[in-house]
């Protein structure tokens, strides 16, 4: 018995329509190989550099306690990142400062406003019984 010539000719299709679904999957999972790729190298590179700056901070840090405690002297070239540094750290002082006596006031505020209340004792205008 002859296969029918439309069925033979629906299952080509299918057949085709399947073969290029699987292509493209194919492809499809080779760029989400390579994206995945790169994104862990991205990733590597940007863990890399922070831990590059965070060593060149320390590095800093360590270099300026030297300055500061006299056991080691830069070269004129540098003068003025040291002048930057300490303006820096001026202006931070100077800063928490501020902060310090914008709390003292409020903590002086609040205990005059504590001494208002206590002071003034409430008085009894009624004892609560009524006169029948």
């Amino acid at each position: 018995m002859a296969a029918d010539p439309k069925q033979t000719e629906v299952m080509r299709q299918i057949n085709e329509a399947f073969q290029a679904a699987e292509s493209k999957l194919a492809k499809l999972r080779e760029a989400v190989e390579r994206n995945t790729e790169l994104a862990r190298a991205n990733g590597k590179a940007a863990f890399l550099k922070d831990k590059k700056e965070q060593t060149h901070r320390e590095l800093g840090e360590a270099v300026w306690q030297a300055v500061q405690a006299g056991r080691l002297e830069l070269p004129q070239g540098f003068a003025r990142y040291l002048q930057s540094i300490a303006a820096a750290e001026k202006a931070a002082a100077d800063h928490a400062a501020s902060l310090t006596d914008l709390l003292r006031e409020g903590e002086e505020v609040a205990e005059r406003l504590k001494v208002k209340s206590v002071a003034k004792p409430q008085k009894v205008v009624a004892t609560g019984t009524k006169k029948p």
